[in-house]
This record gives C-alpha cells, structure tokens and sequence, in this order.
C-alpha cells in the first residue's frame, strides 16, 4: 500500500537564506540517489498564513520498506548531520498510509 512521509522545519534564528537554499539543492538531489523515492516534494513557506512551518517534505514509497530504505540511506542520514541537526527550531513528522480502503 503507498506510503507518505511529511515532515515540517521551524528554522534556528541563525538559518538564513543561504543555507535554506543549500537544504533545498541536498534534498532535491535524494531522488535520484534513493531508488524507493517514488514522489518528492518539497519547499519554503509562502508566508500568506501566520503560525505556518518554515519548510516541508512531502516523500511518497511503494510501502513502509520503501520509506524505511529512505529512511536510513546514508546519503538522506549525512544531509541531515550537515544541514537539518543543529539548523531547526522545531520538526514535525508524521507517515501513514493511503489508497486502498
């Protein structure tokens, strides 16, 4: 059954543009480096609603194997070390299930 992970940043007061422009090039990279990456989107916050997140990925996989190989692939664990850790305020995730019944 397909398989959604959505995860949401609240950036640290010291992020700026550059190193937000530097998560979207590493993230926009993981596709093409993790086979089970059937959908892949993601961006910044348009700021037209207060209260909104900063930035989110939405990942789509054939099943939880897939989000799982995602999940713990050394290249998206790496990209997380160098520029996720340490950068966010706040994160929010959540994965489930969809289609079917």
């Amino acid at each position: 059954m397909p398989f959604r992970h959505v995860v949401m940043f609240r950036w640290g007061d010291h992020v700026d543009e550059d190193h937000v422009e530097a998560v979207r090039d590493g993230l926009s990279k993981l596709p093409g480096q993790i086979d089970s990456i059937r959908s892949y989107v993601h961006g910044s916050d348009v700021g037209v609603s207060e209260g909104n997140w900063d930035y989110a990925v939405v990942a789509d996989f054939d099943n939880v194997q897939g989000f799982i190989t995602y999940r713990d692939h050394p290249t998206h664990l790496l990209l997380i070390e160098e520029l996720i850790r340490g950068h966010t305020a706040e994160r929010a995730a959540v994965q489930y299930q969809y289609g079917g019944h």
